[in-house]
């Protein structure tokens, strides 16, 4: 992990924070006064230095892999684990974790979700007995390999309804829970011969919509056609790689190869980080992927697991949403005919 990505509050500024954040209500649709209300907060309360640190990735054609914020504040009383996808204001004492994950998004983007992924605006990772042998965030007893998220989802005629970035944030802390693992495509294209790079270049790739959409789609409509998995210069590259199993179909055995060869770079590149409460985790969606460990979650005596990360993603606008189905205000569902 880069040191010049990584930024530690002080305990005045953490302080600060908690203040601001503590006051404001959640809400779960992402209402536009909300969002305007999570803003105008963080430009109070947020360190210039963290401000200009979003700003500039926002802006930045040369923007950074990844952002790591440190001894956030955290809500008084962490009380249960919910149940995934459901709203729960009552498994914690506030909103504080919340509303934080949506500042950071906010002042990089727009965040939003999608209904697949989750019925609020911010998404609960928790892990579920019921999807533990799913590759999803929802899983736990199979890894969750690297891929960029939503990535077939770059490639849905003229509209890209992947996300530019995602935040991920601690709850509650499984001491034996799983590694997040992050790689800078860019820094793993380094490693690769110039022919496999042309091959990653070409449509020879067919990516498959993630698990947990594909009873919502026609057979048809669940893999793109053949696309590239790398656009553009390999020093700004766009990427649309996933590595966990039946997501890309190489439409050859040299395609394959250099699908590999990718694969084996993006690990070499990556580092494991814990989503642990106080720590925020944003990743560049446009050319940083990421990964879950395989865990066995430990479970409280209520017997709910203890690991609980959110997540927010992020677009540069939503205008590209225009035609989905708007289930709630920033909560949005796929239409496929």
């Amino acid at each position: 992990m880069d040191s010049k990505y990584i930024f530690k509050l002080s305990d005045n500024e953490k302080e600060i924070l908690r203040q601001e954040f503590s006051r404001i209500k959640y809400d779960p649709t992402g209402s536009t006064s909300y969002i305007t209300e999570v803003r105008m907060a963080a430009h109070i309360a947020m360190p210039s230095r963290i401000i200009e640190c979003l700003n500039e990735q926002k802006a930045s054609l040369n923007p950074m892999p990844y952002i790591v914020i440190e001894n956030l504040p955290l809500d008084e009383k962490v009380i249960t684990t919910p149940l995934p996808q459901t709203y729960a204001p009552e498994a914690k004492s506030g909103f504080i974790s919340e509303n934080l994950a949506i500042a950071v998004g906010a002042l990089i983007g727009e965040p939003y979700s999608m209904l697949h992924e989750g019925h609020e605006i911010v998404n609960n990772l928790i892990p579920s007995v019921e999807a533990k042998k799913e590759y999803t965030g929802l899983g736990s007893e199979v890894e969750l390999d690297f891929h960029i998220e939503n990535a077939a989802l770059k490639f849905m005629g003229d509209r890209n309804y992947s996300p530019f970035g995602l935040v991920l944030t601690g709850v509650r802390h499984d001491p034996k829970g799983p590694l997040t693992r992050i790689s800078d495509a860019r820094k793993a294209l380094t490693l690769l011969s110039q022919d496999d790079v042309e091959k990653l270049s070409q449509p020879l790739y067919q990516i498959k919509v993630p698990y947990r959409w594909r009873s919502a789609i026609p057979g048809k409509l669940q893999q793109t056609e053949p696309v590239p998995l790398i656009q553009g210069n390999t020093n700004f590259p766009e990427v649309a790689a996933v590595f966990y199993p039946d997501m890309v179909i190489p439409v050859n055995s040299e395609a394959a190869l250099a699908f590999q060869n990718f694969y084996d770079a993006i690990r070499e590149a990556s580092f494991g980080i814990d989503v642990t409460p106080g720590r925020l985790v944003y990743v560049d969606n446009r050319f940083t992927l990421h990964s879950r460990d395989a865990f066995s979650p430990s479970i409280d005596e209520d017997g709910n697991p203890y690991r609980w990360v959110q997540r927010v993603i992020v677009a540069p606008n939503l205008w590209n949403h225009r035609n989905l189905n708007q289930v709630k205000e920033r909560v949005f569902e796929p239409v496929f005919a």
